[in-house]
This record gives C-alpha cells, sequence and structure tokens, in this order.
C-alpha cells in the first residue's frame, strides 16, 4: 500500500507544470456583439525572473486558438501580423495594447458579455506556464467611457 501511495505521489509530481514567475497588470479582452467570433485581449506583462520568458503558445478556454498579432508600418498601411513566438526579457515589461502587440481570440466558444472573464494560459517554450484571467469589458461602454473623459 505504502508502495503504491509512493508511486502516486511521484506520478502526481511528475504532471506538475512549473508556474512562471509573470505578473499580469491592466488586462482585459474586449466585448464585442454576440455575432463575432474574434476579438482581442490587452495587457502589461512583467518578467520577474532572472531568465527570459519565450512565449510561445496561449491558450483559453473562450476560444478555439489565440495568436500573438503585431501591428506593423508597411509603407504607407499598418499591417497586423502573427507571431509566432515573443520574448519577454528578465526584469521587463511588455505591453499588448491597440495599434501595437495584442493576443487574438479566435473562434469564441461562447459571445463574451460585459463582466465576464477569461482564462488565459501562457507557454514558454521550457514549458513553465502562466495563468490570468482578464475581464470582459464591452467595445460600447469602453467607446462611451472615453468619450466622457
Amino acid at each position: 500500500m505504502v508502495k503504491h501511495l509512493a508511486a502516486a505521489m511521484l506520478l502526481l509530481v511528475a504532471c506538475v507544470r512549473p508556474l512562471a514567475a509573470l505578473e499580469f497588470n491592466q488586462g482585459f479582452v474586449r466585448g464585442l456583439p454576440p455575432t463575432q467570433t474574434t476579438t482581442a485581449a490587452f495587457f502589461t506583462v512583467r518578467n520577474s525572473q532572472q531568465e527570459s520568458w519565450v512565449l510561445n503558445r496561449v491558450i483559453s478556454p473562450a476560444a478555439s486558438r489565440v495568436e500573438i498579432h503585431e501591428h506593423v508600418n508597411s509603407g504607407d498601411t499598418l499591417q497586423m501580423r502573427q507571431r509566432e513566438s515573443l520574448t519577454i526579457p528578465a526584469g521587463e515589461e511588455v505591453v499588448f495594447e491597440p495599434g501595437g502587440l495584442h493576443l487574438m481570440l479566435m473562434g469564441l466558444t461562447a459571445p463574451l458579455r460585459e463582466g465576464d472573464s477569461v482564462r488565459l494560459e501562457f507557454h514558454s517554450e521550457t514549458g513553465a506556464v502562466a495563468e490570468a484571467v482578464f475581464p470582459v469589458i464591452s467595445v460600447i461602454n469602453e467607446h462611451h467611457h472615453h468619450r466622457h473623459h
């Protein structure tokens, strides 16, 4: 019995993924009309580790796929381009914002409404995982808010 318990404990420890020391601030997912199947997430992430953290995959139960995108000036046009990975340097912050880096949540599994929250898992190339939960903020409320300030 003790052998089986010890074996089970070792298996459990082997399945636990290391959590990354990433700090997320000012995060939100843009709420859109219920007919939309794609939205974006914006936030600031700080890497408090001693080593760079290479983000190579983001997953969420709210979407069938999540991609890292950036806006790039190409001559006279602003183009959105997918990135396969993103390095977050040790001790530094990276800002995901409209018109710059951002996450695209595609194939939404359900409409996102004001007050909902979205869980995201950030995976590094070393297998570390960081989790964050962002509130959904409606585009209608976002525009209304900015108009009066």
